[in-house]
């Protein structure tokens, strides 16, 4: 018979809304809040600060973050 570990395959609660809001948190500072018709265009961020003005850009910097954050703590998980 088998004898299993503390660790298991699949990640922890705590892990995936760590990961999940890490992710929130880039897309909310990488999002254009606001943005002028210069040439080139400029936007801002809504706390004012200049972020580039394609949206999935923010999108997809905070699915990779919540990805890498998340597999993470994961692996840190299950070395323990």
């Amino acid at each position: 018979m088998e004898q299993t570990t503390g660790s298991s395959t699949r990640p922890r609660n705590r892990t995936i809304v760590v990961a999940l809001l890490a992710g929130l948190v880039v897309l909310l500072l990488l999002f254009p809040g606001s943005g002028f018709m210069s040439q080139p265009p400029e936007c801002y961020s809504m706390f004012g600060y200049v972020v580039p003005c394609d949206a999935w850009v923010a999108w997809a910097a905070g699915g990779a973050t919540a990805g890498v954050v998340g597999l993470a703590l994961w692996m840190i998980d299950r070395r323990r």
